[in-house]
Parts: C-alpha cells; structure tokens; sequence
C-alpha cells in the first residue's frame, strides 16, 4: 500500500508556499495504523521531499486532497491507476467534491478515513470495493497512536490531536463541514500516553481546531503531563480570549507551552461580523492586545493572524503594521483571503461571479492563501496582491525582524521561541522573493455599488451593509 500526501504544483513547479515548515500528514499516520499488519505501507510526502514513488507497485493507493494540491492528487491516480493500482482518494477536497473526485478514483472516501479504512481494505481484499465510503463521526476513544515510523524523513514538529471539531460557523472555513460542529475529545491519559512515545527536544504541535474550546478540559489535561512528567514544548492554535484566562495561561506555561497562534482575521468591526467572529468583535483592538500582552506575561510567544481582501476592510492594510508593532506579536501571519469549496465564502463569491480562476480542477493550484483568486471589493485585484506582499515585506525586512526577535525574548525569556520567531521572519521575508507575482489582472475594481452586488446584497447574499 502506497499513502501519498501530494505535493502542491503550479505550473509545473513544486511550491513550498509560505508556510515555513513542514509537516508530518498526520492523516496518512492514522490510516496506517488501521491498517492490518500484514501490509507492507509505505508513505511518500511530497511537501517534505520530491519523491513520486514509481519504482513501487503498490496494490492499493491512498492519496489524500486539499483543493490546491487536487491537481497533483489527480495526476497522481492517473498515473498509479495506469500502472493497475486501485486509487482511494480522501481528505477534505475530496470529501466536498465527492463526484468530482471519483472522476479520478476508483473510491472516494466522505469524511474521515481512519473508522472506514478496515473496511476499505476488506471490500479490496474481496474484490467488492464500492465507489464511495461515508465516515461517521466516532468517538475518539479508541484512536491508535499514528504511524510515524513511516514517516519519509525528518521534520520540524510532531503534530498531535486532542480533539475534532469547531463549534464555530466562520465563513472561509470548510472545517466545520468536513469534522461537523460536534466537539469529540480524546481521553486526557490517551494524548498524555501519546506525547510520551515522542522525543523530549521536540516542538509538539496539538493540531485541534480549537483547542480551547473546553477551557476545564486542556487545563486537565495540562495538570496531568505535569502530574506525570510528561513535558513537552508545543504550540496550540485557540481563540484570541484565552488571553483572558489567567489559571489557563498559567497551566499551559507549566506543562511547556511556547507558542500561542491565534486568528485576529481583521481590525474592521464590519468584516469581522460578516465572518461570523463574535469573540473578535467582543475584544475589538484594544482587548485583543491586552489578551496578547498577558499571553507574553506568561511567558509564551504569539503567531497572530490577518485575512486581507475582506470586503470592506481596505483600512486594515494601513492598520496591521503598527498594531503588530505595538501589540509585540511575534509573528505576523498574514493572508490573503481564500475561498475554498465547501465554505460559505466559496458559495458566495461563485454566486457573485467573482472567482477569477474557474478552469477546474487545474486552477485549484492557486487557490492559496499567497494568491489573490477573487475580485475583492474596492480594488482590483492586482491592488489586493501588491499591498498584500508589501505589508509583508515591511513587517518582515531585516531591522523590523530583529526588534522583533529583541521583543520575543524580553517577553518570553525562551532562547528557543526567540529562534523559531526569527527564523519564521526572515523566511517569509525570503519567500516574497522565491515566487514572483501572478498576473491577476488590473481592473475592472468590484464596486460595493455596482448593480449585481447590490442586487445580491438586496437578497442576503453580500454580507455586511454594503447598500
């Protein structure tokens, strides 16, 4: 059995894409360990090394999808099927574009692959294997330790989950849809009895959607890796709020949390009501950056996120520099926003006309969040683009980087944080130069008042008062 966690290829050429570091296909580690132990499984990863695999000739394919690597994933079945493997495709592409997937595939599997996977590979066995598989969302109780002895190579973090599901509805997020809105935790020993088996110098990433969506639960679970020993250095992604906490904080800081990323999305009370982000709009600037200034008194770096190209928030390109600046986070994400299949903003934007790449499945390729894919509002999209990278550039060019790194080890004291905060700087700097502007075209500019958004607006579709 060959698992493939496909690369992402735009016009021929592997990317890398902003992100700074791999990561290890989580997904694929699971699907392994479900499978019975008299395969022999092999995982490739194509984000972490450029390997196709052909010198095998698996039996069974596993290839798993997000919209910008569907191209590669697709690719990739035609190739494996040609040489007469059966293709499974999965993942949340694959799950919201079920039809379109099976177009490329013998199975599709809708959900999550991990409780269909036995059998999966039982109707294989039988020769009986059915077109598409529906996952039900089970109880986590029972998930195995991933397999990440098959992992081909060496990366930066290991990533670890605690729990599925977002109880929130955000508007650019296709999460809710592909894990449901239910939240299913993981018995607080069993991730415990987990991050054991992983080395002590190793950043741990807890990939939950929202990890602090049940506040009493992760400080349970923080008491009992101190209880046990079992104390890692980790990152979680939650809420801006959990600033707030001051018994959460200080139990993350105990049991080794360094880094907090959170999603600030935008500085405009307009765009952050129209993406359904009522904690943001409770906070608005000012609380926000008293939450980051009492995350840094506890001794934990921020990785604070933007969305720019939110209708209306034109504003936000000339406020995020300083509010970065004064509110010290450490690092800036900052992107573009993504409509992607499965979320309502994708809906939206199609029903609008406003997509600007529609040749599917090829253009999924640039349906990134580096790219501008859409024609936003007030501004071609040529505008969005370039103000998007020169905002990164100022927040990122050398001397902004180094007082920034200054500022991440006043406040964290963690020589470590200082380093992984310098180095995410200064790599995002250098990525603005490793792939040049796409042309996305110069006019014509979306008006809020054109007759078709205004007509939309009139029907509910265009949100937040732009009449």
């Amino acid at each position: 059995m060959l698992l493939i966690n496909p690369g992402h290829v735009v016009d021929g050429i592997r990317r890398a894409g902003p992100a700074q570091f791999a990561i290890p296909p989580l997904n694929l580690g699971y699907v392994a360990a479900v499978t019975p132990g008299e395969w022999t499984v092999r995982i490739i990863d194509e984000n972490l090394e450029a390997e196709d695999g052909t010198e095998w000739q698996p039996d069974l394919v596993g290839i798993t999808t997000l919209t910008p690597s569907a191209p590669r994933a697709y690719a990739l079945a035609a190739r494996y099927r040609a040489q007469g493997a059966t293709v499974v495709l999965g993942g949340i592409h694959a799950s919201v574009c079920p039809s379109e997937a099976a177009e490329y595939a013998d199975s599709v599997v809708v959900g999550e692959a991990e409780p269909v996977w036995p059998q999966i590979i039982a109707d294989f066995e039988a020769g009986r294997l059915l077109p598409r598989y529906e996952s039900a969302q089970l109880p986590l109780d029972r998930l195995p330790i991933p397999r990440r002895d098959l992992y081909p190579g060496k990366y930066f973090v290991e990533m670890v989950i605690t729990s599925k599901g977002c109880t929130n509805t955000c508007d650019f997020c296709s999460v809710w849809r592909f894990c449901g809105r239910r939240y299913r935790a993981r018995p607080v020993d069993d991730v415990v009895d987990e991050l054991a088996t992983l080395p002590a110098r190793k950043l741990v990433f807890f990939a939950d959607d929202n990890l602090t969506l049940n506040r009493r639960r992760v400080i349970s679970l923080c008491r009992r890796m101190v209880e046990r020993g079992v104390r890692r250095r980790y990152a979680i992604q939650g809420t801006i709020g959990l600033g707030e906490d001051e018994e959460l904080l200080t139990w993350l800081k105990r049991s080794g949390c360094v880094f907090v990323f959170v999603g600030i999305e935008s500085l405009n009370e307009r765009s952050l009501s129209a993406i359904a982000k009522p904690d943001l709009l409770r906070l608005g600037p000012a609380g926000c950056q008293k939450s980051i200034a009492r995350i840094h008194a506890h001794g934990m770096a921020v990785f604070g996120s933007f969305i720019l190209g939110l209708d209306g928030d034109i504003a936000s390109f000339e406020r995020i520099l300083p509010f970065s600046l004064a509110a010290q986070i450490d690092c800036t994400l900052v992107n573009l926003l993504n409509p992607l299949p499965g979320t309502t903003l994708w809906d939206r934007l199609s029903e609008q006309g406003r997509l600007l790449y529609t040749d599917f499945p090829a253009d999924y390729a640039l349906y990134v969040q580096d790219n501008v894919c859409f024609r936003p509002l007030g501004m071609t999209p040529h505008e969005l683009q370039e103000r998007t990278r020169a905002l990164v550039a100022s927040l990122t060019r050398l001397p902004v980087t180094l007082r920034r790194a200054v500022s991440t080890w006043r406040n964290t004291r963690d020589p470590f944080a200082t380093f992984v905060a310098l180095s995410w700087n200064w790599r995002t700097f250098h990525s603005l130069r490793s792939f040049p502007l796409r042309d996305v075209g110069r006019g014509p500019t979306v008006s809020p008042e054109s007759d078709h958004v205004q007509a939309l607006a009139g029907s509910g579709v265009v949100s937040g008062g732009f009449r």
